[in-house]
């Protein structure tokens, strides 16, 4: 190979602390070039230097000239900063979301030390303005873990209010692991009838997840703080079958509680009935008249 080819490698420094010393100078002329704006504070915590991109915000933050801004503590000029956080912790704080009177901002936050490796100082980034716009793909995912982590959470305290009487959803949409096209377009109808009072039929091969999706529509419903009452049609005899559903008085047949038994629709009443396994249907034409006429409503189709 010829050494001409290799000229520009010699301009390069061969120590760590001299590498070091020209990746931060390159990435500072990045952050000063390519960033909407920058932000220097002392030791004191006072701001006292900003960059012509960061003069901008000034008047959104009530400043109309840069000599009533600089020299000020930062935390009586820009609201919510984190500056101080990083120059007593000598931790930066790489992404974060920063909310103030400027509007919303995806900012980064360096400390910066001297030769003894004392922080003397911190840097503050504005990476990006209206993040919403910017970086709508992400935060559309962080909004969906949000939610997810919402539900799960309303889920395990309506469990802990009721008790363990009272059957509640073991499952959230976080439980439905996926983020395919097809797992997110399933979440977004699940959720859309979760919020109707439709009966929802859930079709899906066995193992596809359909007693999960039954109890994650349970859980962001507006009945999830009532129970999730399930019945397994197919284990059910035929002949019982209208007694499970409707219950039974005391001494109704030979074998029948004395005390009788409450039914799965009275059961589930202001919450979910889940009925696996739909398809097995009994032979009586007046029990499936009887347990049909709940559902006589339209019915949300969704296949895991």
């Amino acid at each position: 190979m010829n050494s001409d080819n290799l000229g520009y490698v010699t301009d390069l420094p061969t120590d760590g602390q001299s590498i070091l010393s020209l990746a931060a100078r390159s990435l500072f002329d990045v952050f000063a070039n390519a960033s909407e704006g920058m932000l220097l504070v002392d030791r004191s915590g006072r701001v006292v230097w900003i960059n012509d991109h960061y003069r901008r915000y000034l008047p959104a933050l009530g400043f109309e000239k840069e000599e009533d801004f600089v020299g000020r503590p930062v935390v009586e000029v820009v609201q919510n900063t984190q500056m101080g956080n990083v120059m007593e912790t000598g931790k930066p704080i790489l992404i974060d979301l920063l909310s103030n009177r400027a509007g919303t901002f995806l900012v980064s936050r360096f400390p910066l030390r001297d030769e003894s490796g004392v922080v003397i100082g911190a840097l503050g980034v504005v990476l990006f303005d209206q993040p919403e716009t910017n970086l709508r793909p992400l935060m559309a995912k962080f909004a969906l873990m949000q939610r997810e982590l919402d539900e799960a959470r309303n889920a395990l305290a309506a469990q802990r209010k009721t008790g363990p009487a009272l059957r509640q959803a073991r499952y959230s949409f976080a439980s439905f692991v996926g983020a395919s096209g097809v797992v997110t377009d399933l979440k977004r109808q699940a959720r859309r009838a979760a919020q109707t009072h439709s009966p929802v039929l859930l079709l899906g091969e066995t193992g596809t997840g359909k007693e999960l999706l039954a109890h994650a529509i349970h859980a962001s419903s507006p009945r999830a703080r009532g129970p999730l009452v399930s019945v397994n049609i197919a284990a059910v005899p035929d002949s019982l079958l209208e007694a499970e559903f409707f219950g039974v008085v005391p001494g109704a047949f030979t074998g029948a509680d004395r005390k009788g038994r409450d039914g799965k629709f009275k059961l589930a009443d202001g919450g979910t009935l889940s009925c696996p396994k739909p398809g097995v249907t009994c032979s009586s034409p007046s029990t499936k008249a009887k347990s049909s006429r709940p559902t006589r409503r339209p019915v949300a189709r969704l296949t895991p």
